[in-house]
């Protein structure tokens, strides 16, 4: 009986047989670098489901969730920690996918510490469906020092440098308590504790302590939006953040106490804020009470920032160190309900030291109103450096200063040196007046680092534009056009205006032996108080 041949396959039929063969193989086993929640037994229904629902003892419940420890624990926690560590420890690490739906938790969700020099880069990222579609809800207070998501420690020890390189992204991680008045009690437990290369994006943040915990360096947080909670980013106690850190388009306004908080033993530096809205609050960025350990707020560039409805002031730390910040283009407003009762308000900006600073924001930069403020804009003992260059806001509101005014620019208790100012029709810098005080209008000299009324002993060295007794920092205009003092004479556009005979201190037209401080730019008809003066001082 003849035997038939076997069957012949040509190159391209073996080919594709053998791609669905691989492709079979490869539908079989999961693929270790992305894991669905739902696959892993999580609900998402926003109920409590224990792990008792499912399991009859503990050693059940460990053969599905080795990590669980008590059957009151959630299934919904469960299968998010387990997707967390099975990926942590594959050796490529992976992204959870966590389906539109609420997830109930009672426990932490624990990042393992990473190796700095790691390199099989077992970073691990949690991925929702949006904002509003994913949420992890902690309905139980876990208490101080816990958090909904964290490292797994500070700092990993002395090898370590922490859970490095993770995302978060499109997510709602929603607290025991969100609050939105001042003075709310806080919970216990915080929202996420990042250490090295977190990056949050596009994450809601409501209900804790503080939503964000601030523990290491080189972090980011974009596009987020973090209110509700007592604090909204905290640089805490017991950490070492080294600073870098970016936060771009973060909503950080309306928590109970401030956007931002810093522990006397941290501090906040050589980071950016850009496009990032503060306030509805009764602080923006404040420094909590006690001897600080570093600088408050060092070589930080805020851009583009409001600083919306602060109940009791912009930036406070009375005991803090400010210096090498750049504010550029920041706004914001001062708003009575967002104040905690009995607590002062004592300026927009209060700190110890304010050094070698840059404030650039236009004509609104600091606000559009002073309601409430019982010393000055800006209040430091120290003042050294800084720069006012869009501050013709500021001018304004020392020129008002006074009794029948809003509040003096700045308050500075002890050294106050070389403060610039720019505003649009002239320039100069805020000095202390001496001995006798000094009124708006007058021409001024310099007695040592004060001002006081021009004699006839040394050179003008500017116009007074905004009256106040010794001791108090007005505004001296050095250059540009500005109303000046004048005596009762009347003066044409275009006379050389000199200080006055007998009344130095007042402008004259005329020849005299004095040197001529610069050109009248209006006619002053005789008895007019002041005439605007484009100042021409090549003495001071």
């Amino acid at each position: 009986m003849p035997m038939t041949p076997p069957p012949r396959f040509g190159r391209r039929a073996f080919l594709g047989a053998s791609a669905l063969l691989l492709a079979g193989a490869a539908r079989s086993q999961p693929d270790p670098g992305a894991l669905s929640l739902k696959e892993r037994g999580a609900v998402g229904d926003g109920r409590s489901h224990p792990l008792s629902e499912r399991f009859r003892t503990l050693r059940d419940a460990q053969r599905v969730h080795p990590h669980a420890t008590a059957l009151d624990q959630e299934s919904d926690w469960a299968a998010l920690q387990g997707a967390i560590l099975d990926l942590s420890r594959s050796g490529f690490g992976g992204t959870v996918t966590v389906p539109p739906g609420r997830y109930r938790l009672n426990a932490d969700l624990v990042l393992p510490n990473l190796d700095q020099g790691d390199d099989s880069f077992n970073e691990v990222e949690i991925r929702g469906s949006g904002m509003r579609s994913t949420v992890l809800s902690w309905t139980e207070d876990l208490g101080p020092g816990r958090f909904a998501l964290r490292a797994g420690s500070r700092d990993g020890g002395p090898d370590r440098d922490g859970y490095q390189r993770t995302r978060i992204a499109d997510l709602t991680l929603l607290g025991p308590r969100p609050g939105n008045r001042p003075g709310d009690a806080p919970p216990g437990m915080g929202g996420v504790a990042v250490t090295s290369r977190f990056v949050l994006d596009r994450l809601g943040i409501y209900g804790f302590r503080a939503g964000v915990d601030v523990w290491r360096d080189h972090s980011s947080l974009l596009s987020c939006q973090i209110a509700k909670n007592h604090v909204g980013v905290h640089w805490s106690k017991g950490t070492r953040s080294f600073g870098d850190h970016l936060l771009l388009d973060a909503d950080l306004a309306g928590n109970t106490l401030a956007s931002i908080a810093v522990d006397p033993e941290n501090g906040i530096d050589h980071s950016s804020f850009i496009g990032c809205h503060f306030g509805f609050s009764p602080y923006g960025i404040l420094a909590e009470d006690g001897a600080p350990a570093r600088s408050f707020l060092s070589n930080n560039k805020l851009i583009d920032c409001a600083f919306e409805a602060c109940g009791n002031g912009w930036i406070r730390g009375p005991e803090a160190e400010m210096h090498g910040n750049s504010l550029i283009g920041c706004s914001g407003s001062l708003l009575p309900r967002y104040r905690l009762a009995g607590r002062p308000v004592t300026g927009l900006i209060v700190v110890r030291t304010l050094e070698r600073n840059l404030f650039l924001g236009g004509t609104a930069s600091f606000g559009d109103g002073t309601p409430g403020i019982e010393t000055a804009v800006v209040v430091a003992e120290d003042a050294v450096g800084n720069r006012f260059e869009d501050g013709e806001q500021l001018v304004r509101m020392g020129r008002d200063g006074g009794p029948d005014g809003g509040v003096p620019a700045l308050s500075i208790a002890r050294a106050c040196r070389a403060n610039r100012f720019q505003a649009v029709e002239f320039s100069g810098e805020f000095l202390r007046v001496g001995e006798g005080g000094v009124a708006g209008g007058e021409l001024v000299q310099r007695d040592y680092d004060r001002a006081r009324r021009a004699g006839a002993d040394k050179p003008v060295l500017g116009v007074a534009m905004a009256g106040g007794p010794a001791g108090n920092v007005v505004p001296i205009a050095t250059a540009g056009q500005v109303p000046v003092a004048k005596t009762a004479a009347a003066i044409r556009m275009g006379a050389v205006l000199r200080p006055a005979a007998g009344q130095p201190q007042r402008v004259d037209a005329g020849n005299g032996a004095t040197a001529p401080i610069g050109i009248a730019t209006t006619d002053a008809a005789e008895g007019a108080a002041t005439v605007t003066v484009e100042l021409r001082l090549t003495t001071r």
